[in-house]
């Protein structure tokens, strides 16, 4: 009976789906833009705590703080929060955790932290990546867990792409060009010689 007990319950974990994304996952922001990006958990399994690092592009945006959300807050329950080391010249955050004081519960899809951030005053895209992301239950097993990414663009990206199209066919002419010199050199060199 216990391993019948014990196969169900591990096929119970095997099947749970618990994902964690960035909302929204693809933003447009002006440069020098303040805004805010949400961390939502959804799972159908119960769930006491959560850890993760974010990583993004220091040279496009910088992140200015991070809030926790409601997720492990449901039915009045208290937590425990970090809201991280923020390190804007790596573009990463470590150490971001919440957890519930007492048992796991079954939580609504909700917010798990909101992130503020302000682009930079360049334009491009940069990715705002979830990782070692770790969802745990009250029993300390970690779930299985699918994580969503987001992208920024920030500023005007056409104008970005076309600037390094005119840098590469600049530096393809100037690489042809270079030749006249030295062949003029080598030239002049020649008759001198003579």
């Amino acid at each position: 009976m216990y391993t019948i007990l014990v196969f169900l319950s591990f096929t119970g974990l095997a099947g749970a789906e618990v994902i964690i994304g960035i909302s929204p996952e693809k933003t447009s922001v002006n440069e020098g833009e303040s805004f805010t990006l949400s961390i939502t958990i959804e799972s159908d399994v119960n769930v006491s705590g959560a850890e993760l690092e974010l990583l993004f592009d220091p040279a496009l945006v910088n992140i200015t703080t991070i809030v926790e959300g409601s997720f492990f807050k449901q039915g009045g329950k208290s937590t425990i929060f970090s809201r991280g080391s923020i390190n804007n010249e790596l573009g990463t955050v470590t150490g971001i955790y919440s957890v519930i004081m007492g048992n796991d519960m079954l939580l609504k899809p909700s917010t798990f932290a909101t992130v503020t951030l302000i682009s930079k005053n360049t334009a491009g895209i940069t990715d705002i990546e979830l990782r070692n992301v770790v969802i745990t239950n009250s029993a300390g097993e970690s779930l299985q867990v699918t994580v969503k990414n987001a992208k920024v663009i920030v500023g005007d990206v056409t104008a970005v792409a076309a600037n390094q199209d005119d840098a590469e066919k600049e530096s393809k002419q100037s690489g042809q060009n270079s030749l006249i010199p030295l062949a003029f050199a080598m030239m002049c060199l020649y008759f001198t010689r003579k």
